[in-house]
């Protein structure tokens, strides 16, 4: 880190591909579009998983969603003893965050003005007001062509912190305005660093937790996952449910890919001994 932080050459998109490649290439079949209605457990272990009405038979499951999507809404409650529900039940969720989607057209270019620009004009710093609805701040992330060799298009994307209560009572007419003065703020901002730049834009959209608990199913449409109480449920759930494994977002510090990069392999390490000690 003393030589400055560094983003991925050629995006999250080519990220994903060159997994997914590693992944066939050692025999890995890959479904999307593919929802798990159901984690099967019978007797105490795990049996395969229902999806779309199929049941899918294995050994082992590892649960990417949420730790708590997983132990009420997959497997159910009744799949655990008292003693772990009591502990599952103090589980606290992370907030969510809102993102704002700019894309830049194809003939225009943009100055390097950083990769990423935090931004405030709060006052003084202040933990509630990073989540207040209409806070004041905000990250934005700048994507240029350097950074995806082989695409011409530049792209930001606007983050703040968020409140799950803030928007889902919400009406849809009141939601839908709330968006957009949303958009509205972050243009302003980003106006002080790329004058005109709405001007420059061809695409341009707003996602609340709202959002991202539609399409995650995330409890709350958490960004971050839970608390750290959540690490040692999500590291001891195979110990209550026989080849049940959970790998995701517990604790701040296991967020981003990265995080989830590093506890795959610590919970990889835990499903190769399992399936060891059935053979």
């Amino acid at each position: 880190m003393n030589k400055g932080v560094f983003t991925f050459e050629g995006g999250t998109d080519k990220l994903i591909h060159m997994m997914t490649d590693e992944l066939e290439k050692n025999g890995v079949t890959i479904c999307t579009g593919a929802k798990v209605d159901q984690v099967v457990v019978e007797q105490g272990k795990v049996t395969g998983v229902e999806c779309q009405g199929q049941m899918i038979g294995a050994d082992s499951v590892v649960s990417n969603s949420g730790i708590t999507n997983t132990i009420y809404n997959l497997a159910g409650t009744d799949s655990f003893s008292d003693e772990f529900m009591e502990k599952a039940d103090k589980i606290r969720v992370n907030n969510s965050s809102c993102q704002v989607y700019m894309g830049i057209k194809k003939e225009e270019k943009i100055d390097d003005i950083g990769d990423l620009i935090f931004t405030s004009t709060a006052s003084e710093f202040d933990s509630t007001e990073l989540r207040d609805f209409h806070t004041q701040s905000k990250t934005f992330s700048v994507y240029y062509p350097k950074t995806r060799p082989g695409h011409d298009r530049y792209t930001i994307v606007a983050s703040m912190n968020s409140n799950f209560s803030d928007w889902s009572s919400l009406t849809d007419e009141e939601y839908a305005t709330e968006k957009q003065n949303l958009i509205d703020r972050t243009l302003v901002d980003l106006e002080r660093y790329l004058p005109q730049a709405k001007e420059k834009m061809d695409w341009i959209e707003a996602a609340t937790p709202r959002t991202f608990n539609r399409y995650t199913l995330h409890t709350e449409g958490t960004s971050f996952g839970t608390k750290f109480e959540g690490l040692d449920i999500s590291r001891s759930i195979f110990k209550e449910v026989g080849g049940l494994f959970h790998v995701g977002s517990v604790g701040i510090i296991m967020s981003g890919w990265l995080g989830a990069i590093n506890y795959g392999v610590i919970v990889s390490n835990d499903v190769d001994a399992y399936m060891r000690s059935l053979s």
